[in-house]
């Protein structure tokens, strides 16, 4: 292998080197609000919302079964400091109000008594 084959090889590892470090450090940081907007791509979630004076991640799905798996995906997904500060409370959407608020409380009132 002469020199000159040696030397493009080098450059070539070199480019390839550089190509995955630009990738790797252009992910985005991590962040709660970066993870609960992830939701309405990754599932097909009604509504989202940080609590600013209660600590509670609040999600609303459309279908029960996916109460779940959002609420898997959050565990796995969001940072343990976050695990620990927020309380998650993903429930089932209602077009009924009454029914929608009583969803929305099931899982609060345990933390409130």
């Amino acid at each position: 292998m002469g020199v000159k084959s040696k030397f493009g090889i080098f450059i070539l590892a070199c480019a390839v080197l550089g190509i995955a470090l630009f990738v790797f450090t252009q992910k985005e940081p991590y962040s709660t609000e970066a993870v609960m907007d992830s939701l309405w791509v990754k599932h097909n979630v009604q509504s989202t919302m940080i609590g600013d004076t209660d600590p509670v991640l609040d999600v609303s799905v459309y279908d029960e079964k996916d109460i779940t798996v959002v609420k898997s995906y959050l565990e796995n997904n969001l940072s343990e400091e976050d695990l620990e500060h927020y309380k998650l409370n993903v429930y089932q959407y209602s077009e009924n109000p009454f029914e929608f608020i009583k969803n929305a409380q099931e899982n609060r009132e345990s933390d409130y008594k």
